[in-house]
């Protein structure tokens, strides 16, 4: 059996949801295709910065992101704590939210299905189907089936099959954050703070990277470390370790499960965050990038989903725009998209995290911001 669409879509998460609502806008025919059946989790931190919150308000679920836990400010340890609110700015809420990833997905997928996009949850896709010229025009599904596209966009997470079976190299040198979290139950307060902690070590080595407490609401917290690959020890780093580590340090009120009892829950999850384009150009023909298949999450924060959602619906967008006016051989106007909004970003974020994989350079960052919060607090107490 075989079938034609405009748009094929791989991957039913944030970018995957996000491109199809973009395209069905359109009129556009559009399939959405997981190997998963939703709702699934996924490890990720959970948090939803403002940006993230506009562009799920802006594909029409204001009121339904207001149902998760709301977030104010940011509170980064370093150690001494430093207090930040959420910058203003025009058209832009000025909180965050927290929200499990197996109920944010499945809002974003059925929201895609609802506008009009066909969803097929628990397929797998195995690879891209090529013409003679090497341009993708379909995929292929597990058990043989064929679904043929003018255009498919990746949206196939940090290990994309799609992107594997093109053998894509990338013009950037990206880099990858290696994450690691569990949720839990606190007893504390609910809080409307992400608290950051940048005091990350491994032998002595300031790492590039930090720990973070996430309030998700109904007393429950998402605990995580996050380190990037330029560090040049990272592979010997033991991540549940990490996590442990951090772990012991939060305050003992909390009556916080130890790292083996959260490990015996299955309550432990790690996974890798590609950084800085780690496919680009951002295309090929017939085919875009989106999400973490793009290496799209923020070089500053490792901050994925608002990159997805950003990514996901300039990719709906721009295929669209290149199927009506020129075809399906030329994606440009979506590279060009994506230059435009985070080259300078990105390409500078590269930079940075080369420098801050030499302990030294982290080490001198992270006493100059606690100095700078000592100085912030001795004004605060003296004026």
């Amino acid at each position: 059996m075989t079938q034609r669409y405009d748009v094929a879509i791989v991957g039913g998460g944030p970018a995957g949801s996000a491109a199809a609502w973009q395209a069905v806008q359109t009129g556009a025919r559009v399939v959405v295709l997981d190997k998963a059946e939703f709702p699934r989790d996924k490890p990720c931190g959970d948090g939803l910065t403002a940006r993230a919150v506009s562009l799920i308000q802006k594909m029409g679920l204001a009121n339904e992101v207001d149902k998760f836990h709301r977030v104010n400010r940011a509170t980064i340890f370093s150690p001494t704590p430093l207090e930040l609110s959420f910058p203003s700015r025009p058209g832009m809420p000025d909180h965050g939210h927290c929200a499990a990833r197996r109920e944010l997905d499945t809002l974003l997928l059925r929201h895609a299905e609802s506008a009009g996009a066909e969803v097929r949850r628990s397929t797998e896709v195995t690879g891209p189907i090529r013409d003679d010229s090497g341009r993708v025009t379909g995929l292929t599904l597990k058990g043989g089936e064929q679904v043929f596209a003018d255009a498919v966009i990746a949206a196939d997470g940090a290990y994309s099959p799609i992107k594997r079976a093109l053998t894509l190299e990338s013009q950037y040198n990206g880099y990858s954050a290696i994450a690691i979290r569990a949720e839990m139950q606190a007893d504390r307060p609910d809080s409307d703070s992400l608290d950051i902690y940048l005091k990350t070590t491994f032998q002595g080595d300031q790492l590039p990277g930090y720990g973070w407490v996430f309030p998700m609401g109904g007393g429950r917290i998402n605990v995580g470390v996050g380190y990037v690959n330029s560090y040049k020890r990272w592979q010997q780093i033991n991540a549940t370790e990490l996590l442990g580590g951090l772990l012991a340090t939060l305050p003992a009120e909390w009556e916080l499960p130890p790292i083996s009892e959260l490990r015996k829950a299955k309550a432990v999850q790690a996974w890798r965050l590609p950084m800085g384009f780690t496919a680009w150009p951002p295309w090929r023909p017939g085919v875009l990038f989106a999400g973490d298949a793009l290496g799209a999450a923020r070089p500053a924060s490792g901050a994925g989903i608002s990159k997805a959602l950003q990514s996901g619906l300039a990719a709906g967008e721009c295929a669209v725009a290149a199927l009506t006016n020129g075809g399906p051989d030329d994606f440009t106007n979506y590279e060009q998209r994506i230059r435009s909004t985070w080259g300078r970003e990105y390409r500078h974020g590269r930079l940075f995290h080369r420098l801050a994989g030499i302990p030294a350079v982290a080490s001198a960052g992270v006493h100059l911001l606690d100095g700078f919060s000592h100085a912030k607090s001795f004004a605060q107490q003296r004026f």
